[in-house]
Order: C-alpha cells, then structure tokens, then sequence
C-alpha cells in the first residue's frame, strides 16, 4: 500500500502593481521557485486555499504531498 507524507505550506506573495510582465501578469516569481525547489524534493502540490483572517488579513496555503519513503528493516 502506498503511504504518503503531506507539508502544509504558506505562500509568501508579494504582489506590487509596478511589477508586471510584457502581458501585464504581476510578477511572483519567488512563489514560483519555492514550488520548484519543493517539486525538486519529490514534493507535489495538492490544492491551495485562501485564508481571510477576521482583522482583513489574507494569506494562501499550500498543500503538497509526496511518497513516503520505506524504511528497510533488518531480517532477525
């Protein structure tokens, strides 16, 4: 049976309007290479969701998985 591991992941965004490609998309790119670097450790992204705080605030949480790694044990 396959096991897996899941990471709870906040998403650091910081969107600024003077911050645009050619085609007008803002630029995220650090949002971008933390995903990479998580891809890269056999981690993958699930799903997202947005989080509206009661004082307004809101942040982005994602939620990634990956195999769990079998740990061979010692025949007695």
């Amino acid at each position: 049976m396959v096991k897996w591991e899941y990471k709870v992941f906040p998403i650091k965004t910081q969107v600024h309007s003077d911050h645009f490609h050619v085609d007008q998309r803002p630029v995220i790119d650090d949002v971008q290479n933390d995903l990479n670097a998580l891809g890269n450790e056999g981690w993958e992204l699930v799903g997202i969701q947005d989080i509206s705080l009661p004082d307004g605030r809101m942040f982005t949480v994602a939620y990634l998985k990956k195999q769990r790694q079998s740990v061979a044990r010692a025949s007695s």
